[in-house]
């Protein structure tokens, strides 16, 4: 855990809580080989304040386990080499984001949605205290990851993400990341199911 992160209970991870400009997160403690294929369900709980809440969490992959930029940057900010998925829930309108909730592919710790590799993709509201299942599959043969939440696939992205975002370091970590700024959510992550190509 770094940052505000703690933990709830057996299943959960409060990344931030309902206070402003804090960021907390996440990681596995033993890394992944992107060379191998898995599957990842957690779930996602993005606070109760929908207009008056921010900023949302990422699911990262990088080479340590760190906390990045609060704020806007949701925990991810700065964070180089990586690569995010972010479930967005404020509107920073100078990073070109849209007015709803929303889905991007992000590379480096970049959350301006012009270095988007995918998205922004438009959600529901995410913040109403519910737990949303995430499922994360990547398939290195096809080089695709795919992105489903709330049982419906949102996002398919085909990239050489071992060498086009970590230069041919196949093994990095994974986690989650969350931050607040003037605006602010309790955010939390909870894990459901990790299957990796050479079984649990």
């Amino acid at each position: 855990l770094g940052g505000s992160a703690y933990i709830l209970d057996e299943e959960c991870i409060r990344l931030t809580p309902d206070v402003p400009y804090v960021s907390g997160s996440a990681w596995h403690k033993d890394p992944i080989d992107l060379n191998q294929g898995f599957e990842m369900v957690i779930c996602l709980v993005l606070g109760e304040k929908n207009l008056l809440g921010a900023d949302g969490i990422v699911f990262v992959f990088h080479p340590q386990k760190l906390t990045g930029y609060r704020g806007e940057g949701m925990g991810f900010g700065g964070l180089v080499p990586s690569l995010g998925i972010e479930f967005d829930t404020y509107q920073n309108q100078h990073l070109g984001d849209p007015s709803s909730d929303h889905l991007s592919i992000m590379p480096n710790g970049r959350t301006h949605q012009v270095q988007s590799l995918i998205g922004p993709i438009l959600l529901p509201n995410l913040e109403d205290g519910a737990k949303h299942p995430l499922r994360i599959l990547w398939d290195p043969e096809l080089q695709q990851l795919e992105i489903q939440l709330d049982g419906a696939q949102r996002a398919l992205y085909t990239g050489d993400i071992v060498n086009t975002i970590f230069s041919g370091n196949s093994v990095v970590y994974w986690g989650a990341t969350a931050a607040t700024g003037r605006k602010y959510n309790f955010q939390d992550v909870c894990i459901k199911r990790l299957v990796y190509a050479g079984g649990r």
